[in-house]
């Protein structure tokens, strides 16, 4: 109420009715003090949204009337544009941003028993944490970007064990692409990015983010029935040109990593879909570089050749009792398996069966982590031959990364808020073939990749996203 206002007021004494005139000063006086109000909490920092809630909790009151109301929102959408309070200023190009991220505390054990010609035995608890963040932008002419920081520099692996003096952990680039969608059924995509094939940990561990371009397309053919072509080009190692290798011309050769895959869903009804993505990869080139993995390892020399694998994922999921549930399965064959076997891993005389190039696993998981008061539990089984996945890939917690190996994974979760879940996972894993005897000559020698005679894992998880 400003000084026309009370000017107003007193012209009308003249004129107007004693109880006209005391309305009239009820509604200035209202207004003043739900302007007032807005004012101290546009200063606070509040969102226009929160303001508006409230504005609609007085009118819904009776402090201010319908029209009061809507002059107090129109006053707040012009001191909001004409003030950089409370705002996060993007450049003009870009019309969304998202920040987001995720932190975990774990409480771990490892235990695993040896081959006689491989590791020792281990049993082991730990601690450990994580910590994730990072921001998609979409900006304007159909292009999109993104980053990802996180803890640790394995490639499989985020996780900071506690107990190194109270050290700190590094954060390193965990993500880094950019994205263009020219059409609504084409996606390019070239960097550090999410891994871009349907796929299972059988084959790629869910923490690996490959790097170099990947195209993906996808076609509604109808209501029900959706296919597409995902096509991918991972630059795996790097070599250093003035390298040496015998039998290659003097020089090494960069490692690529060549993927397509042909993804295909089906609808049945509403609440039954089943999904099928037979794919490949190849790896090309000879790899003398270190992959750093959170688990065994192949860095020999060869230990990026004789992999062309054929892979079938795929899964059918369905309510249970108004749950979802899914029932899921993954399939790789390896057609150079015994080649690496031989080759790669120099192991001699033995593994000549079609078992050694094969893994497969089954799964069933019923419920969702979504929201508060949602639930999961999985169990599945796997087996996994000495040549049929590459190891520096698959997932570095069942069997602790090590081939040769079969077993159970059991999971289960619960979301006790929104942003709060707690998990626990189990694995435990037996050995494949026994005391599978190596070369033992570098750099062939397959070590710990075959080492073990059985391994179990249990992680106690907490996580919160923010």
């Amino acid at each position: 109420m400003d000084a026309d206002d009370l000017a107003a007021i007193c012209k009308t004494q003249v004129t107007t009715k004693p109880k006209e005139i005391i309305l009239k000063m009820k509604s200035s006086l209202k207004k003043l003090i739900a302007l007032v109000g807005m004012t101290v909490l546009a200063v606070s920092s509040l969102s226009a949204q929160d303001s508006g809630a409230l504005v609609e909790a007085l009118v819904k009151k009776g402090v201010l009337t319908d029209q009061e109301g809507e002059e107090i929102r129109a006053d707040l959408t012009k001191e909001y544009a004409t003030t950089s309070a409370g705002k996060l200023n993007v450049s003009s190009h870009i019309t969304q941003l998202k920040l987001y991220g995720d932190g975990r505390l774990r409480y771990e054990y490892v235990g695993q028993e040896g081959q006689a010609n491989g590791v020792s035995n281990n049993h082991n608890w730990r601690a450990r944490y994580r910590i994730r963040v990072g921001a998609d932008y979409v900006f304007t002419d159909n292009f999109k970007a993104g980053f990802e920081l996180e803890s640790a520099t394995d490639n499989d692996s985020a996780n900071q064990s506690f107990g190194n003096g109270f050290g700190k952990s590094s954060i390193n680039v965990g993500l880094i692409y950019l994205q263009y969608k020219p059409w609504d059924f084409v996606t390019l995509t070239g960097g550090k990015m999410k891994n871009p094939f349907y796929t299972t940990d059988l084959v790629w561990d869910a923490d690996i983010n490959p790097e170099g371009a990947a195209e993906v397309f996808s076609w509604d053919i109808n209501d029900q029935f959706t296919i597409g072509v995902t096509a991918a080009q991972f630059n795996y190692t790097e070599n250093t040109d003035s390298a040496s290798l015998t039998g290659n011309s003097g020089k090494m050769q960069d490692s690529w990593i060549y993927a397509g895959q042909l993804p295909m869903t089906y609808k049945f009804s509403k609440d039954v879909k089943a999904t099928l993505a037979p794919g490949f990869y190849s790896t090309t080139g000879n790899n003398a570089s270190t992959v750093i993995t959170g688990s065994p390892s192949s860095t020999g020399t060869f230990s990026a050749m004789n992999l062309n694998v054929i892979t079938a994922p795929g899964d059918v999921s369905f309510k249970v009792f108004n749950q979802k549930a899914k029932f899921y399965w993954d399939l790789a064959y390896n057609a150079s398996g015994e080649s690496r076997v031989h080759q790669t891993y120099g192991i001699v005389n033995q593994n000549n069966g079609l078992e050694d190039s094969i893994a497969w696993l089954v799964g069933l998981q019923l419920g969702d982590n979504k929201k508060k008061g949602d639930w999961l539990v999985g169990v599945d089984f796997r087996q996994t031959g000495l040549g049929a996945v590459d190891p520096n890939l698959a997932d570095s917690d069942f069997g602790n990364g090590n081939l040769n190996q079969q077993g159970v994974k059991i999971r289960t979760g619960y979301n006790f808020t929104d942003f709060l879940q707690g998990n626990i996972t189990y694995f435990n894993t037996w050995n494949y073939k026994e005391n599978i005897a190596t070369a033992g000559q570098a750099p062939n020698n397959v070590g710990g990749l075959n080492g073990v005679n059985a391994t179990s894992r249990l992680q106690l998880d907490v996580v919160w996203k923010f």
